[in-house]
């Protein structure tokens, strides 16, 4: 068992494999997870003093895991009511099948049209396995909102029937459980919003799968979902005993006239979150406009092309100051054009310092992805869903779901760090991924994803590692959005407001 660390599908579908090919077999494991599933509802019953307990039951494993811990509770707490209702029939799996047969008689069975489900203490839900993803056929969607107006206790097995475990998309209808019993891992969906507001409690529970389990696995991506408690640490300890070059100096290559805020939100950004230097190049009218919103920053004006982008001729001067910074920002509101896609590609080829690529930077190095393969430095890309889809040649929907494997796919071909953005982000380099779900909807706005890139420039400046960067930067700015929205609306925060809230909040992170 790993309790820390988070599961897709497959891998969970290969440590079942590896456990019968190490001597464990499928049945002992059915065994194992309806007993942590029967000591789990055993104390939850003692608790709120329940004595009727209704299991909703698919056709393959899940369901057969149901049937065990409905063996196992009718044979130890013989004066507990247990009802089992077969929301599609009966077992269909020939473990499923096993674990049907031996059910005791004491065991009553209904279906969903006699269930009445809302005469029971408990209900647990073992419909679906690890393997769904869509939507319920509709008198399931219907018959589960039914259930999830009761009152009982719900409890789900392994995860909610309905969460997609790959990506955290939840099917209309899925059971808000107040506890889940999960097995040998999480989930990689589980931790991912939505899914994870419906998940309730969540218990890992052993099921025995032999040690070795893990060099069997076709992917070895080891992800975990990373708390305050692991972020904190990594805050850049300031001495003092310092100067403003102990803490880096930052290029953010940012901004257009078309885009004159991007560059000001994470320039500022990077000036609240501890970076000693922070030099903003972008075109000479832009700087004109937002000096006074960022008086510590060290500007270098650009000249720009008739459509307000910086000009090609410009290139050489930033490469320059790229190798003469600890880290280096591209992207956030540069525009798109033939000189920027050019800047974006240069930079990539000649700058030796970490550099982050953020919003339009990568719409540009989309166009020719393969000029990474011809890359000097360490590069982050930090793509929200649509750019990511972009970068991978496909289209939102596809991208959303199945960001998991694109993710590792242009990690693994051009060996980038990918922070990918969203309710909850991931972050995925080299053989690791981790998840961080902090903020709250005041960062669904204009300016965040210009403000995260300032955070991330300035930590990376700082030393913190690049990939780490990524995630403190989500806790940093996402940890103040919620506790900023303790006291304000999230629909009145903005990007400047919690960046004015650093100065506090850093201090209590």
């Amino acid at each position: 068992m790993n309790p820390d660390r988070l599961l897709t599908p497959k891998q969970m579908s290969q440590a079942e494999a590896a456990s019968v090919d190490l001597g464990v077999s499928l049945d002992t494991l059915m065994e194992n997870a309806g007993a942590a599933l029967a000591k789990e509802i055993s104390n939850t019953a003692a608790e709120i003093g329940a004595h009727s307990l209704l299991f909703l039951c698919g056709t393959g494993n899940n369901g057969g895991d149901g049937f065990v811990c409905a063996r196992l509770l009718a044979e130890n707490m013989p004066w507990f009511e247990i009802s089992i209702c077969l929301v599609s029939g009966e077992p269909k799996t020939n473990l499923a099948k096993n674990a049907f047969s031996k059910l005791p008689e004491s065991v009553r069975m209904c279906d969903t049209s006699n269930a009445e489900p809302e005469s029971f203490d408990i209900i647990a839900d073992c419909i679906f396995g690890t393997g769904f993803h869509g939507e319920f056929r509709d008198n399931l969607s219907d018959f589960l909102k039914a259930i999830g107006k009761t009152k009982a206790c719900k409890i789900a097995c392994d995860m909610p029937s309905g969460i997609d475990c790959l990506n955290g998309k939840t099917a209309d209808g899925t059971l808000r459980c107040d506890k889940t019993v999960t097995f040998h891992s999480k989930k990689l969906g589980m931790v991912l919003l939505p899914a994870r507001e419906l998940c309730g409690r969540v218990t890992v529970s052993d099921i025995y799968i032999p040690n070795s389990w893990e060099e069997l696995l076709d992917d070895k991506t080891l992800t975990k979902e990373l708390f305050a408690s692991d972020l904190h640490k990594l805050m850049p300890v300031r001495s003092s005993y310092s100067h403003k070059g102990s803490f880096g100096k930052l290029l953010a290559i940012c901004g257009s006239e078309s885009y004159i805020g991007a560059a000001a939100i994470c320039s500022k950004a990077a000036l609240h979150t501890g970076c000693g230097i922070v030099n903003l190049a972008s075109p000479k009218s832009v700087i004109a406009s937002i000096a006074g919103f960022a008086p510590e920053c060290v500007y270098t004006p650009l000249e720009a092309d008739s459509n307000g982008f910086i000009s090609e001729s410009e290139i050489p001067r930033l490469i320059s100051l790229a190798n003469e910074s600890s880290a280096v920002l591209v992207g956030c509101g540069i525009g798109q054009s033939g000189s920027t896609q050019k800047l974006v590609s240069e930079l990539i080829k000649n700058v030796e310092k970490p550099l982050i690529i953020d919003a339009d930077g990568i719409n540009q190095l989309a166009k020719n992805i393969d000029i990474l393969r011809d890359k000097n430095c360490e590069i982050a890309l930090t793509p929200h869903i649509g750019e990511l889809a972009r970068l991978g040649g496909t289209d939102n929907a596809s991208a959303a779901s199945e960001r998991y494997a694109l993710c590792r796919e242009l990690v693994q071909k051009y060996d980038v760090i990918i922070h990918s953005k969203d309710a909850s982000s991931v972050t995925f380099f080299k053989d690791k991924a981790y998840v961080t779900s902090f903020g709250c909807s005041a960062l669904a706005k204009g300016g965040s994803g210009d403000m995260l890139a300032g955070i991330i420039g300035s930590l990376a400046a700082q030393g913190v590692d690049l990939s780490l960067s990524c995630c403190l930067g989500d806790y940093i700015m996402g940890r103040t959005a919620e506790i900023l929205c303790k006291d304000f609306s999230a629909a009145a925060v903005t990007a400047t407001d919690i960046i004015d809230a650093f100065k506090r909040t850093l201090t209590a992170l």
